[in-house]
């Protein structure tokens, strides 16, 4: 406040002693009105052109040069030195004419309206628009790896930016690294039902015409029940009942689990807990449980139940298995007292696994011709 008014000092003491009011030759500037434009952290020049040499040649040269930042009032240079003390201020003044006002490394609080005085009154109104480019504003984002969500919530993604003019947001999912979906070009989007197969990578990117873009991946971790598939011999199983032939040499009995987080595998067989002969490990994805049996025989047979547990649930699933050489006998014990005249009936020598629906087709495939 000091300095402005020591300017209107300045400006009505030089005026008054030196510079009639009626006096004719007046410092004439190239415009009246500027806009300059410049990125924070760039250069701004402010030109100001002042002609006095109309002022010169009628001995009239006690004309000044004064820049001031209207905002705060404050006097930024008194004719070619800078008097605010901000030494990213200077003032180019190669010619006569040119009153170049240059602020280094701009930032945002350096936006405002400028004036280049003489102090005769007269002066030149600059303003400067600083342009900012995107920033994420980390206080209101999402952050890049949020906490475990569990299947059948919902969730909001959430993506904020500051920036001048406000930056655009365009919020995208991908499916796989060649599927790329704008899901939104709002500030949220929220994902219902979450499921395990719900898309896990997403991306914020705001833009605003002033680079560089700025972006945030988004990571979720879905935590779910878990969920199970019986393999034999690396044949998944569908049907509960299956026939084995007891001739194999080994059979692998595989549990695999998807869940997350971790949790227990174990298996049961005819509802008491199998404690031996398998073992757990690890794939990518998924948890596998290995049950081994090297020599099938008649105490092999029964219910498999595998069991999987996490903090979210509990499931199994179960499968018969069922000695196909015994199956076979009956069956052809069967069909002897019913067909007196018909030799006995073969049957094919089959390997694992055999579901209740294939065993039949290969029975009846299998029948011989009438001697």
């Amino acid at each position: 406040m000091l300095l402005f008014l020591l300017l209107i000092i300045i400006i009505s003491s030089s005026t008054s002693n030196e510079i009639d009011s009626d006096q004719p030759f007046q410092p004439k500037f190239d415009q009246s009105y500027e806009t300059i434009s410049v990125v924070v952290g760039k250069r701004a020049l402010l030109p100001c052109y002042v002609s006095l040499q109309d002022a010169k040649n009628n001995e009239l040269g006690s004309f000044k040069v004064i820049w001031m930042k209207l905002n705060n009032s404050s006097i930024l240079t008194m004719e070619d030195r800078p008097i605010n003390g901000d030494s990213r201020i200077s003032l180019l003044h190669a010619y006569a004419e040119e009153w170049n006002l240059q602020i280094d490394d701009i930032d945002e609080d350096d936006a405002g309206v400028y004036r280049c005085f003489t102090n005769n009154g007269l002066y030149k109104t600059l303003v400067l628009d600083v342009k900012v480019p995107p920033k994420i504003i980390n206080e209101l984002t999402t952050e890049p790896y949020p906490s475990s969500i569990r299947t059948g919530s919902n969730f909001t993604i959430k993506c904020y930016a500051h920036g001048k003019p406000t930056p655009n947001i365009r919020l995208l999912s991908y499916h796989q690294s060649d599927n790329v979906q704008i899901i939104s070009e709002q500030n949220q989007v929220t994902i219902f039902n979450i499921s395990r197969h719900t898309n896990r990578r997403y991306e914020c990117i705001a833009s605003n015409g002033y680079p560089p873009d700025v972006s945030r991946s988004f990571q979720l971790t879905i935590q779910y029940a878990p969920e199970i598939n019986i393999f034999i011999n690396e044949t998944k199983i569908l049907d509960r009942d299956v026939f084995v032939n007891s001739e194999s040499n080994e059979i692998r009995l595989k549990c695999q689990v998807s869940m997350y987080p971790a949790g227990k595998v174990y298996w049961i067989k005819d509802k008491n807990r199998f404690n031996y002969n398998y073992h757990i490990y690890h794939t990518e994805n998924d948890i596998v449980s290995e049950l081994i049996v090297t020599y099938f025989t008649n105490n092999y047979q029964g219910e498999y139940t595998c069991v999987a547990s996490n903090l979210v649930g509990t499931n199994s699933k179960s499968i018969q298995l069922i000695d196909l050489s015994t199956t076979t006998t009956a069956t052809t014990t069967t069909e002897r007292s019913t067909t007196r005249y018909q030799r006995t009936k073969s049957t094919q020598s089959v390997t694992v696994p055999y579901s209740t629906e294939s065993l039949r087709m290969m029975t009846l495939s299998s029948e011989g011709n009438l001697q």
